[in-house]
């Protein structure tokens, strides 16, 4: 089933946005006068600690002789680890060789959190390891980012849509580069943060695992305020292998009288072959309700 969405006025709306953007069907509200959005007091950046675990095997010979019950066990180990890569929790891990043990570098809210991430490591809760933790500060980091990221050939066309939104183009660059603004038309739970590299994600699917919820790991690209607005983003899930790849998205932004701004969208960074045309005609069915729902986010009130 489709999450519910519901306007102030108590009217339900059936929402079909599944993991990026599907079609929102919406009944007709009863019109509410334009007020503009009360400013809204963005929380202050999350501050992080950061750990070294080591995992250490139990018993003489391992990792070498594992058996076939140890071989399942860590696999569901490395599983459990791609997990909280994924929410970027463990920023890396894998095998040291020489003395054998494994390097897990977290990056988590306090030491509790730290230990809870290591003690319920399938290895250790398995019994063959067990780790030690030290409190760290990663100064340095390369910025590694896959070539697998983007596609390996570009298509020439681009996707380009336009709407005309009652509402002045500060109005409409608050509801583009808040999390509140986002949540108040595109999907009940988004974060924004707004910096070169800082997180664009939009999630639709709550109950999913983390990654195939919306646009996990997608970033800010570049911001002109309040003109410009450039950010990553993905596919669905059920587009398969091109979950993993990243196209982009400009925002432009201009008041053409007061009161009444033009919203300028393309998407671009396109792949080739049959996979990307079904994607590219999917988004241009969905840009549509998105800019639409923006336009009525100004007409009838935020969607809660």
């Amino acid at each position: 089933m489709f999450p519910l969405l519901k306007r102030k006025s108590g009217k339900t709306i059936k929402s079909g946005i599944f993991a990026i953007l599907i079609s929102i069907v919406m009944a007709t509200p009863g019109l509410r006068s334009q007020t503009p959005p009360e400013p809204v007091e963005e929380p202050a950046m999350p501050e992080y600690k950061e750990y070294l675990g080591k995992l250490i095997g139990l018993r003489p010979g391992w990792p070498d002789d594992m058996t076939p019950d140890e071989e399942k066990v860590m696999s569901r180990h490395f599983i459990y680890l791609k997990d909280l890569v994924d929410k970027k929790k463990v920023l890396m891990a894998g095998p040291c060789f020489g003395d054998k043990f494994g390097l897990v570098v977290l990056r988590t809210d306090d030491e509790n959190e730290a230990n809870d991430i290591m003690k319920n490591d399938p290895s250790v809760m398995a019994a063959l390891h067990r780790y030690e933790l030290h409190e760290m500060a990663v100064s340095l980091m390369a910025h590694n980012l896959s070539a697998d990221r983007l596609p390996h050939i570009f298509s020439r066309r681009d996707l380009r849509k336009d709407i005309i939104v009652p509402a002045s183009r500060d109005q409409v660059w608050a509801a583009w580069t808040t999390s509140e603004g986002l949540k108040s038309f595109f999907s009940p739970a988004a974060e924004i943060e707004l910096r070169v590299g800082g997180k664009f994600e939009i999630q639709f699917i709550l109950e999913a695992p983390y990654g195939r919820r919306g646009s996990e790991d997608c970033f800010v690209l570049s911001y002109l305020p309040p003109e410009m607005l450039s950010f990553e983003w993905n596919a669905p899930p059920s587009f398969g292998k091109l979950r993993d790849k990243r196209t982009h998205v400009v925002l432009q932004f201009r008041e053409i009288e007061p009161g009444k701004t033009s919203v300028e969208l393309a998407h671009l960074g396109w792949g080739e072959g049959e996979e990307w045309d079904k994607l590219f005609e999917y988004f241009d069915r969905a840009w549509d309700t998105v800019l639409a729902n923006l336009r009525k986010r100004f007409i009838d009130g935020p969607l809660e």
